[in-house]
């Protein structure tokens, strides 16, 4: 009995034990739950902000690369517009000095019929069958008949060149008139086509100017660019020939004919649009747009394309390892693969990529590295 009894009572105290642990234990791993919960969504939260940073930097380079878009298509339709221009202004010209000389021939021809006019005028007395009558035989009649003959045929020679002559003048000034009216037309047109011009650089400009209001874009453009930068170091690596063949010459040309000024050289420096100091791979230097690049040694063309944060990006192997990279082009002369001669013109200077404004960012590059240009090019 007894025995019973404190079986009994063993039983209740366990009993009495679980429902206490139980609750207890049920509350941590409520507490665990919540918390586990609470990370979830933070992590959801970051990869979502995330996400929205990636989706809004590509569309920031997408709107850039848009702008980029239609800067090419304007400048394009400004340049033909240029030749039209040209091509009518020397038209133009032409005309104008062949109305001249028509005026001077049309003047002189009137006044050779003025005279004869006036000749007649004079002699009007002296009739043409009254010379011809005059004739000493049948002979000297035909002689005189044939000269008459020939007097009024070129009387009316005369007048008919006359005639034509002044339709054609007139045909020539209003064919002058219609190509003056044309190149004011298509001047306007050009003058529209600059304001156009104006109005997507400010678009480019406003999106760069966008872009430094937030640090983290910042961040994000300088880890893309530093990226782009490893690319190309690997590139550069991927696509030089082996072996110690040389294409070069070894001496480099400026990359600039006619504009050496450096706006940015190499090395550390504050980064214009990202607001922060880091490494400069290569040079700056100014020169207007659409100015001429030429390659700075003999070699062979390994890259024509955008390249990220570089814009339009061309990359010249010279062997030995050694390359050199123009960025930030506005359009190329030549394609991959294209082998190309120390001073040949290889693209025009733009402001594509991260640029604020034309210039040409050049670098030089051992085994894909990057490293000081300067004494290569001075």
């Amino acid at each position: 009995m007894k025995k019973n009894r404190k079986l009994l009572t063993l039983i209740i105290s366990l009993l009495l034990l679980i429902g206490m642990i139980i609750p207890a234990y049920a509350d941590e791993i409520d507490d665990a739950q919540r918390k586990l919960q609470d990370v979830s969504r933070k992590i959801n939260q970051n990869q979502s902000n995330l996400s929205q940073a990636k989706e809004k930097e590509k569309t920031i380079m997408g709107q850039i690369q848009n702008v980029e878009g239609n800067i090419d298509r304007i400048e394009t339709e400004i340049s033909t517009l240029v030749e039209r221009i040209d091509s009518l202004e020397n038209s133009i010209k032409k005309t104008e000095t062949e109305i001249v000389e028509a005026e001077k021939k049309l003047s002189n021809k009137t006044e050779i019929l003025n005279e004869r006019l006036v000749f007649i005028y004079e002699e009007g007395d002296v009739s043409y069958l009254e010379v011809l009558l005059a004739a000493a035989d049948f002979k000297d009649f035909l002689t005189r008949y044939d000269l008459l003959n020939s007097i009024v045929e070129q009387d009316m020679e005369l007048i008919a060149s006359i005639n034509r002559e002044k339709k054609d003048l007139n045909n020539k000034k209003s064919e002058l008139e219609v190509k003056r009216k044309e190149l004011l037309s298509i001047q306007a047109s050009q003058e529209s086509k600059k304001e156009e011009l104006d109005s997507e650089k400010e678009k480019k400009t406003e999106i760069l100017n966008s872009v430094r209001e937030e640090k983290s874009s910042y961040l994000k453009a300088l880890e893309e660019l530093e990226k782009t930068s490893q690319q190309l170091e690997q590139l550069i690596r991927n696509a030089q020939p082996g072996g110690n063949a040389t294409t070069g010459t070894g001496t480099y040309t400026w990359p600039t004919p006619g504009y050496r000024a450096i706006t940015s050289p190499y090395g550390m420096r504050y980064h214009p649009i990202l607001k922060d100091r880091r490494m400069h791979t290569g040079v700056d230097i100014g020169a207007p747009m659409g100015a001429t690049i030429v390659a700075a040694d003999s070699g062979t063309v390994i890259h024509a394309g955008t390249m990220g944060g570089y814009g339009q990006t061309l990359v010249i192997d010279h062997s030995n390892g050694i390359s050199t990279l123009y960025a930030h082009q506005s359009r190329f002369l030549v394609g991959n693969g294209a082998s190309v001669e120390k001073g040949q013109a290889i693209g025009k200077v733009g402001s594509t990529g991260w640029s604020t404004g034309p210039h040409l960012h050049f670098e030089v590059r051992i085994n894909g590295s990057y490293t000081d240009p300067m004494p290569y090019i001075n």
